[in-house]
């Protein structure tokens, strides 16, 4: 019964923290894809109950004197404090991870912690960024993609002038807003990707290749995302070209898909 107090009070004090993220700061930066990271770490979780069984009856599950362990647990509540009493989310939220860390090292042992290492880690991609990195992320995206759809469709002998955001494509102009920088798109992909590479059964060198095509086939994806939404405009309409722009998110993962099975072939021809 004592194992299970620390993580009540674990959940009693990140309770105000998840309140908040769910139930605006995730939202509002366009950081959609975190409401289900913690469902899927504590699925993977889950999925190592055999393996976490047997580790049990080899150490005992009981809070022993390793002092990273606890070392760990001051730091993250420290981190938590400083966090809470700045009304600092980012920071709040983000010691959480070594916090839990330390607690499965002090209650459990580091084998424990180094099995579940990966649902712990992936909880990373909860922890709300702070604008400026994201300004500083999206921004330099949107610029890239512009001037990207701007050489292609010249390229293809369409009236396009660029004018920094601004596309202006015969009689239409497209600004290219916060949405068009991928970066919702591109973090859902890394999300999943990393879900993807982290269950196959490859050794880890294939593993870091697939996981490296994750980053360009999502801004490839959202190239061809946009290129179509200034065809859909240039040809249909501005009403057209808005409606394509909210249900063309589907290209990305098309992009995505086989950009990787692509990739699975060829990191497996070898083995034929």
């Amino acid at each position: 019964m004592l194992n299970y107090l620390p993580w009540f009070l674990t959940s009693a004090l990140y309770s105000p923290n998840f309140y908040q993220l769910y139930h605006a700061r995730w939202e509002a930066i366009d950081y959609t894809h975190a409401y289900f990271i913690l469902p899927v770490s504590s699925w993977l979780v889950w999925r190592k109950r055999s393996q976490l069984k047997e580790l049990f009856k080899i150490h005992r599950p009981q809070a022993s004197a390793d002092y990273a362990g606890i070392s760990l647990l001051i730091v993250s509540l420290a981190i938590f404090l400083f966090g809470w009493r700045q009304e600092y989310l980012f920071i709040s939220t983000l010691s959480l991870i070594p916090l839990l860390y330390g607690m499965i090292i002090y209650l459990y042992g580091r084998a424990i912690a180094k099995t579940l290492s990966f649902p712990i880690l992936y909880l990373l991609l909860l922890v709300p960024p702070p604008l400026s990195i994201i300004d500083s992320v999206t921004l330099p995206m949107r610029y890239g993609i512009s001037v990207a759809t701007e050489a292609i469709l010249k390229a293809f002998h369409y009236p396009i002038v660029r004018d920094g955001l601004l596309l202006s494509l015969g009689s239409h102009e497209i600004y290219m807003g916060a949405p068009c920088s991928g970066f919702r798109s591109l973090s859902t992909i890394i999300a999943l990707g990393l879900i993807y590479v982290y269950l196959t059964k490859y050794a880890l060198t294939k593993k870091i290749i697939l996981l490296a095509s994750v980053i360009p086939l999502a801004i490839l994806g959202n190239l061809l995302r946009v290129i179509s939404v200034c065809l859909a405009t240039f040809y249909f309409g501005n009403s057209a070209g808005r409606k394509f722009h909210d249900m063309s998110g589907f290209l990305i993962f098309i992009v995505l898909l086989a950009g990787m099975l692509g990739i699975e072939k060829l990191l497996n021809k070898d083995k034929n």
